[in-house]
């Protein structure tokens, strides 16, 4: 049996930042992906500022060393499409790039390699969790046992450590079915911008293309599964739909080639609704184990990151303080609560809005789009 300080099961954004975060924190840290890196992940692909941000703040180097990426299709534009063709186009603050996921989480967790002392183990799936009074003890499909004071669940939307920490395999409140796929020749694709497509026959969800690297185009829908079932509708051939037949898109792809495969995963939007727990004794939950996706537009690269660096700072204190009782995580809960409770029921308040009463985002996207004309004649 090995022996460690911490846990983290997952090396996605949300593993990898914390275990950075944990850099100069002098402990034992294992990191456990299932997969072997670099490896696919399914996303829209963009990622904002923030991640510099996050870096940064846990280290100037690391931050300096996501600059140094340079890679991915820089964002300058993102684009807002009613359901009736009004647009208005927003000029985005700070860095925001596209980039394939296979090459942001490699470079993340390359980078745990090589500036932490964390003991790295791919292709390894944490089968078993045993929260005990004193200690976690995780087995892996190998039949090898792993002991820690703390587990760290970072390991997506079916997460096993949410399992055990809940005794439930309850499935989040809110969760969006998505569709995923890179093309070639995409007419009309401006290669710093991204658009965002709400459509009526996609019900609480939406279209978007967005820039790749090798002037692919990231094209993508996703929506609510409640409202999918509600109105017996088939996402794949909407999907398909759209890019065949659409007036409104049919012409653009024309020409368009599918490079790979078409892909479908879960998005979890549901940490504002759901009762379920985000830490425990010895135990927290990050990123889409603890359902933190920005509720209108499904982003979850951010909420991750973010929620893997409060992870690291939690850590520390309970390692400080050798307390890593339920009651004293709850220092956790109350830094993720004040990052984003009063953010996310504003997007889904007004999210929801819009679903009841399609015609407001018409209504608001149509003004805004006047607007910004009657600025650009100035």
């Amino acid at each position: 049996m090995q022996q460690f300080d911490v846990i983290i099961c997952g090396a996605g954004p949300a593993g990898s930042t914390c275990a950075l975060g944990l850099f100069d924190a002098g402990l034992h840290v294992a990191l456990l992906d299932k997969q072997s890196f670099p490896r696919e992940k399914i996303c829209g692909d963009a990622y904002g500022g923030y991640t510099y941000k996050i870096l940064n703040t846990i280290s100037p180097r690391f931050g300096a060393r996501l600059l140094a990426l340079n890679q991915g299709a820089m964002i300058k534009r993102a684009q807002f499409v009613s359901p009736k063709g009004h647009l208005v186009e927003l000029r985005l603050k700070g860095s925001f790039t596209s980039l394939p996921r296979h090459v942001f989480d490699n470079f993340l967790l390359t980078m745990v390699k090589e500036e932490t002392n964390t003991s790295v183990f791919e292709n390894t799936t944490a089968q078993k969790i045993s929260i005990e009074k004193d200690h976690i003890l995780v087995t892996t499909h190998e039949g090898k046992e792993l002991k820690a004071k703390m587990v760290i669940g970072c390991d997506g939307a079916h997460s096993i450590v949410q399992s055990a920490l809940t005794n439930t395999r309850e499935t989040l409140t809110e969760t969006y079915p998505g569709i995923r796929a890179y093309y070639k020749n995409v007419k009309g694709l401006e290669p710093d911008c991204l658009e965002i497509h709400f459509l009526p026959n996609i019900p609480k969800g939406y279209f978007w293309i967005f820039p790749s690297t090798n002037g692919l185009s990231n094209v993508g829908i996703a929506a609510n599964k409640k409202m999918l079932a509600k109105h017996n509708i088939n996402m794949r051939k909407e999907f398909h739909y759209l890019m065949n037949e659409s007036p409104q898109f049919k012409e653009r792809f024309a020409e368009a080639e599918l490079v790979g495969e078409e892909k479908g995963w879960s998005i979890p939007i549901g940490y504002f609704d759901s009762t379920l727990p985000i830490s425990g004794n010895r135990v927290i939950l990050c990123g889409d184990a603890a359902a933190l996706v920005e509720p209108a537009t499904g982003e979850g690269i951010g909420p991750a990151m973010s929620s893997g660096r409060y992870a690291a700072w939690q850590i520390k204190k309970c390692f400080a303080q050798n307390n890593f009782s339920a009651d004293f995580m709850k220092g956790y809960d109350k830094a993720i609560r004040k990052k984003y409770v009063r953010n996310y029921f504003f997007k889904t308040s007004i999210t929801n809005l819009y679903y009841r009463m399609p015609f407001l985002m018409d209504w608001v996207i149509g003004f805004f789009s006047v607007l910004h004309r009657l600025q650009g004649r100035r």
